[in-house]
């Protein structure tokens, strides 16, 4: 209970509309229908002062940014996000927690979840809901979903706890690659939010203008000033290696899913060899000051 957020902690911070937008525009290319549904979402709670709407549920193909959509939401409403993976839960003690009684008693990933996020209003992120499963022991966590994601929030009781928490200001995101498995009952408690599949040229725009300056940075390669070859081949690198027309269509061909997720991973092996080759061989010099 010590380690429960304080009443303090139950404001809700001010959200700030322009740099939502800057936020979304900046880690996501396109789906304009998606960006709009989300300002909206946004925007009603900045007018209303409160949680407003069904929770959004973000449906799409791995790799096209359900994810990074709902971190980015949290960014621009000065929330902490706090992730619950619930692919292959098959326990509803998973969410509402286990008795005192019992040995090995603990508080659910809701009351966690709180804990971690230090506030009673940060955005949970439900991730891969359509991947759970059912217990016949210990209940199905569907159902905790519907008692959790009712419109009274204030009311909800984990079993460790026993006693009622305020979750009203909490924001809540669920994300899955399919409705087909989930109920009809807890589909109506959400707002369908569907991400397209990327069109290749999407994706070479993704792959040229996000993905590939995001490793540039992340790797430090904008830092290798010359390369030296074994053949005494120099090649000058002042702003980091580029990744030309050619070769974003030649790694698009190779990476055939609906996402962008394949893209990163064969991005970040180049990324990696490049550094290794010239570190294993010894040719790589770092740039020297002229003073």
């Amino acid at each position: 209970i010590l380690n429960l957020p304080g009443k303090t902690r139950n404001t809700l911070p001010p959200v700030n509309l322009p740099l939502a937008k800057s936020t979304l525009d900046r880690s996501h290319y396109a789906m304009t229908g998606v960006k709009e549904k989300v300002m909206r979402f946004i925007a009603c709670q900045k007018h209303l002062g409160c949680n407003y709407g069904a929770v959004l549920l973000l449906v799409g193909p791995p790799g096209v940014g359900k994810t990074s959509i709902a971190v980015s939401i949290a960014r621009a409403m000065g929330r902490a996000c706090v992730k619950i993976s619930l692919a292959g839960v098959a326990d509803a003690l998973y969410l509402r927690g286990v008795q005192q009684v019992f040995q090995n008693a603990r508080p659910g990933r809701i009351v966690e979840a709180l804990i971690r996020g230090r506030s009673f209003c940060p955005v949970i992120l439900l991730d891969e809901i359509d991947k759970m499963g059912n217990s016949r022991e210990h209940g199905s966590p569907e159902n905790v979903l519907l008692d959790l994601l009712d419109s009274d929030r204030s009311l909800f009781v984990d079993n460790y706890l026993n006693f009622p928490l305020d979750l009203s200001n909490a924001i809540f995101i669920a994300t899955a690659n399919s409705l087909d498995p989930l109920s009809p009952v807890l589909k109506d408690r959400m707002d369908i939010v569907e991400l397209p599949s990327y069109t290749p040229t999407d994706k070479r725009r993704i792959l040229q203008g996000y993905v590939w300056p995001k490793l540039i940075e992340e790797y430090q390669l904008d830092a290798l000033d010359k390369l030296h070859h074994p053949e005494d081949e120099i090649f000058i690198c002042t702003e980091g290696l580029e990744l030309t027309d050619d070769a974003a269509q030649e790694l698009i061909r190779m990476c055939t899913e609906e996402g962008v997720r394949d893209l990163e991973r064969v991005c970040r092996s180049l990324c990696e060899a490049v550094i290794g080759i010239y570190y294993a061989q010894g040719i790589l010099y770092k740039r020297i000051d002229a003073q």
